[in-house]
């Protein structure tokens, strides 16, 4: 999916301090040793969600630390456990912002900012510019969920959009505030005379976020008093040394209280760092037992069992099935084909159901091609399966004719072994 396409309408209604990232940012690099993220519940995290000034920006918390604190150091395992890991956070900020009810397009715009960065980061580490590029080169949290490979161009593109109205977008912006803070650079990542404009971008969006903050704010004294002559108070009236007192105070205070915001945030940001460590990758889908199910069957040929990574298959001899020209499964089959469902009922997964032929042109007035044979053949089986318990959504049925031969058209063993009836099942 493409963000800056999908999330053309962005808005925002209210901000929070948060801590300078830059700090937390020097501080990753003493890193080495990867670290794997543990959430906070995610009811005391919605809590937090809904009572937050900016709440975009703390259910954003966990994936910020994530970029503040991507390790130098990781093998091929934990990279991938890491990006698992980043995965399954990134679908539980989309779930509790929309809990949240926080707007559709900010959701998007600030999933994708987070994605591309953590992307970056990654990228750029010791073990992200390896020559295989592991995993994570091929499958960027971009690609998985924004099908994008441009982000380094187009958050540039959507900070131009959103600055168009920042007031109304002003939780998004500071967000990608934080992302920019944390040493993201995008397409300006290898042009060195071009951090400047990084830099005054991210100016930019500071100035921005501090003015509609305070904006609101209203005047100090609305009900002023006129004076003893009858006419208001005008700027001319008041000493030099008071306004300049009165703006120094002013700033102090702001000073202060920013200080006592960072430092605040910071202990928890510390600590919040450290959980991430504690954070396991999700377990491995169940995956169907069929070849110790069908031990029996396997062992007498009526079925045999193909079982990889990617998926599980039954192939079932097609002679054994259907009488010749025929698509009416044979009775005998039934109870196997019922057993093959319990199984598959107990795992998730796309179950498809491909019907094969030889290469003999069929001789039957009911079918025109092989194409149709076997489609038709197919559907009975899937038929069987959703009669015995297998939900209709999950199936699909396929008809492949005389493709894909594993043996010799030329022999009769061989167009046998082609007359077939695939089950698959993939996660």
């Amino acid at each position: 999916m493409n963000m800056v396409d999908d999330s053309t309408n962005f808005a925002a209604t209210d901000t929070a301090a948060e801590p300078d990232p830059q700090a937390s940012a020097s501080r990753h690099e003493k890193r080495g040793a990867a670290s794997l993220p543990v959430g906070e519940p995610q009811a005391e995290r919605l809590r937090a969600i809904q009572q937050a000034a900016n709440p975009l920006l703390e259910a954003a918390r966990p994936l910020l630390r994530a970029l503040a604190d991507m390790p130098d150091a990781l093998d091929d395992n934990a990279a991938t456990n890491l990006l698992d890991v980043l995965k399954q956070e990134v679908r539980v900020f989309d779930n509790l912002c929309e809990q949240a009810k926080i707007r559709r397009d900010h959701i998007l715009g600030a999933r994708y900012t987070l994605c591309v960065a953590l992307d970056e980061a990654a990228m750029e580490t010791p073990w992200g510019r390896k020559e295989a590029g592991g995993e994570w080169s091929t499958n960027t949290l971009a690609v998985a969920f924004h099908n994008d490979v441009r982000g380094g161009e187009k958050v540039y593109l959507l900070i131009g959009r959103l600055m168009s109205e920042p007031r109304e977008h002003l939780d998004l912006l500071e967000v990608i505030y934080r992302v920019l803070s944390f040493g993201f650079m995008g397409r300006y990542r290898n042009h060195v005379n071009d951090t400047r404009s990084r830099d005054a971008i991210r100016e930019r969006l500071f100035h921005e976020i501090r003015t509609n903050q305070t904006s609101s704010h209203g005047l100090l004294s609305p009900n002023a008093l006129s004076d003893a002559r009858g006419r208001r108070l005008t700027f001319h009236d008041f000493p030099v040394w008071i306004t300049v007192a009165v703006l120094g105070v002013t700033l102090l205070s702001l000073f202060a209280w920013f200080k006592y915001q960072l430092l605040t945030a910071e202990t928890s940001l510390e600590k919040q760092i450290v959980d991430i460590g504690r954070m396991m990758p999700p377990p491995a889908p169940r995956r169907p037992h069929l070849k110790e199910l069908l031990k029996n069957e396997i062992a007498t040929g009526t079925v045999s069992v193909e079982e990889d990574a990617k998926r599980s298959a039954v192939i079932f001899r097609g002679d054994a099935m259907f009488a010749p020209g025929g698509v009416a499964v044979n009775t005998t089959m039934g109870p196997l084909i019922a057993k093959i469902a319990q199984e598959i009922a107990k795992v998730p997964g796309k179950v498809t159901v491909a019907g094969y032929t030889d290469n003999v042109p069929v001789k039957s007035r009911q079918f025109a091609s092989n194409d149709s044979l076997s489609e038709e053949r197919a559907t009975q089986v899937m038929q069987m399966l959703q009669a015995a318990g297998v939900p209709a959504g999950r199936l699909e049925a396929i008809g492949k004719g005389a493709s894909n031969p594993i043996g010799d058209n030329a022999t009769v063993q061989g167009r046998a072994r082609n007359r077939r009836v695939e089950i698959s099942i993939a996660p």
